[in-house]
């Protein structure tokens, strides 16, 4: 993870590379496995937030009951629902998690409820990322008195309206485009008629000629 990608405290970072092959081993889904496989070039598990202070080493931080943050780097993109929803799986503890491929980011989210896998989730879909800004899960002048459960319900929200505007926006675009692509073939129609009648024209012109 390069050195201030998100706005978290240096206290609070655990900078931790997880074995790959220990976590696809724990995936059931054999395809889903072999997704896993060819799609994921790293996971690191970069902070664990706690409301406890004074921790001075990251083997006593990882204790901790918090809310952590991972990364994974991807060769080639996956649904983040999916990603979000096998991690929850694998990884049961509340998190929130950064995908990245190609210069594009995505970001899930996870709070287990009970059993193993259960629980809310939520991930937006890839958007271009800009790797000279700074990632913000932290809102300083609202999580200042919050607990670290309500900062994770916070940032929950929060991914759940990028999703939608997200969602809205790609949407959207489609649409402009395919009204953009009617537009050039209506367009190109009329051209193509307007050259017909030319023809036409200059084929009855000849005609009068003889």
């Amino acid at each position: 993870m390069s050195e201030g990608r998100y706005n978290i405290p240096r206290q609070y970072k655990v900078e931790k590379g997880m074995p790959l092959k220990t976590l696809f081993d724990k995936i059931d889904n054999l395809k889903c496995r072999r997704i896993f496989e060819s799609a994921i070039a790293s996971v690191e598990w970069c902070y664990h937030l706690v409301d406890k202070e004074g921790i001075t080493n990251v083997v006593e931080l990882v204790r901790e009951k918090g809310m952590s943050v991972f990364e994974v780097q991807l060769k080639t993109k996956v649904s983040p629902d999916l990603l979000t929803e096998v991690f929850a799986g694998l990884i049961h503890r509340p998190m929130v998690i950064t995908y990245l491929c190609d210069g594009e980011l995505s970001m899930g989210v996870f709070i287990p409820v009970g059993e193993a896998g259960a629980g809310k989730m939520c991930a937006t879909d890839f958007y271009p990322y800009d790797a000279e800004r700074m990632i913000e899960l932290i809102d300083y002048a609202t999580d200042s008195d919050k607990s670290t459960e309500q900062i994770h319900k916070r940032i929950f929200a929060m991914i759940r309206q990028q999703k939608r505007i997200i969602m809205i926006e790609k949407a959207f675009e489609r649409l402009s485009h395919e009204r953009e692509e009617e537009k050039m073939t209506f367009e190109f129609s009329l051209e193509n008629l307007d050259r017909i009648r030319a023809d036409a024209d200059f084929v009855q012109s000849q005609l009068r000629v003889v």
